[in-house]
């Protein structure tokens, strides 16, 4: 007889268990994926060039666009427009040269550096672009760690940032961030998935626990009924 009541209090106590678990453990899921990023300091012209090829910021040719209006500029020196062009803009609206819009503020062509540059005279537009250093380019390329998140400028002063659930933009676009006249690139992250319950799985996991606590409670009772009859 003792031995049925202790066997009914264990299956009751596992109900229990069970019943309270998705309640109190992992209430959010178990926990969101994390990242952490690394970055450290651009000091010399290789590193810039590696941190230069990732950067988003650069529009590599050949690569993202054929490049025309950027290919026609190198190879003539210049490209002229009659009025004023405000950061190429019109100039990429010429049907002959129209690509991509987005503006980028260094051209990487067959692996040199170049800064495109407009100078307004007599009307006239001049389109160049200025063949400069790694580290030059690094500096045009470059955001201001003061108009970024705080993650980022964690990143800089620490060496490395790690978020939950999220991911920080100016790493995933591998930008080159400035920081008191000093630069910085991600070398290098890893990322790791959370708890397996994490996510929409939790709710179902829920349901089948709260369900089989509740059937061995039952059970239970029923037991103890038996018995005692």
């Amino acid at each position: 007889m003792n031995r049925a009541y202790i066997a009914v209090a264990g299956i009751a106590l596992l109900g229990l268990i069970l019943m309270l678990n998705p309640f109190y453990f992992y209430p959010d899921g178990g926990g969101d994926f994390e990242v952490t990023y690394h970055v450290e300091e651009i000091e010399n012209e290789s590193v810039a060039e590696v941190a230069l090829l990732q950067s988003e910021q650069v529009l590599h040719c050949p690569g993202e666009r054929p490049c025309a209006l950027e290919r026609q500029i190198l190879e003539t020196g210049s490209v002229e427009y009659d009025g004023f062009i405000d950061d190429y803009e019109e100039a990429r609206d010429d049907p002959l040269t129209s690509e991509d819009p987005r503006l980028y503020p260094i051209v990487r062509i067959e692996g040199e550096m170049y800064l495109p540059e407009s100078e307004y005279e007599n009307n006239r537009t001049i389109l160049t672009l200025s063949n400069i250093s790694s580290m030059d380019a690094v500096e045009h390329a470059s955001v201001d760690a003061e108009d970024r998140s705080k993650e980022v400028r964690e990143a800089v002063e620490t060496g490395s940032v790690t978020v939950y659930g999220e991911r920080v933009e100016e790493f995933e676009q591998n930008l080159i961030i400035e920081h008191d006249e000093d630069y910085y690139w991600q070398t290098r992250y890893r990322s790791q998935g959370g708890h397996w319950t994490a996510g929409g799985n939790l709710s179902g996991v829920r349901v089948v626990l709260f369900t089989l606590g509740g059937g061995l409670l039952a059970y239970a009772g029923w037991c103890v009924r038996k018995v005692t009859n």
